[in-house]
């Protein structure tokens, strides 16, 4: 008789829940060398990072994201990981959006979310003129 031996510091295996896809996704553009945009928080607030960037590193211990001449480090263990989209609001709270991307929860409680989409050409004008004094 055999047995199935699953880590739980490894993400499940694709398309076995949102995690797996999430961790298969990372891995794809990391391989591809996707340029992404990022948002990193940090959870008791002082710090929001956003920017664009690579997925450099790679690994169930840690990622390092290079963005142009810097790089952001971020640690990965203990991590749990979600595909799909995430709301945001426009920068008055006016108007709201999904974003389709990677939201990773580190065990820091911080929260990171790459994407490889940007607005579309209309949206962006709709916004533009929605932020315009």
């Amino acid at each position: 008789m055999s047995a199935l031996i699953v880590s739980k510091r490894l993400p499940e295996p694709a398309g076995a829940s949102s995690q797996g896809a999430a961790w298969q996704q990372l891995l794809h553009w990391q391989e591809n060398g996707q340029q992404l945009a990022f948002v990193y928080t940090r959870s008791l607030g002082g710090l929001i990072h956003t920017g664009q960037g690579k997925l450099d590193q790679l690994t169930l211990d840690a990622a390092t994201i290079e963005a142009g001449a810097s790089k952001l480090y971020i640690v990965l263990a203990g991590a749990t990981y979600e595909a799909g989209p995430q709301l945001f609001f426009t920068p008055n709270l006016l108007s709201r959006f999904h974003v389709n991307g990677v939201a990773v929860r580190l065990a820091n409680h911080d929260w990171l979310f790459l994407s490889d989409e940007s607005l579309p050409a209309i949206g962006m004008e709709n916004l533009q003129k929605r932020l315009e004094p």
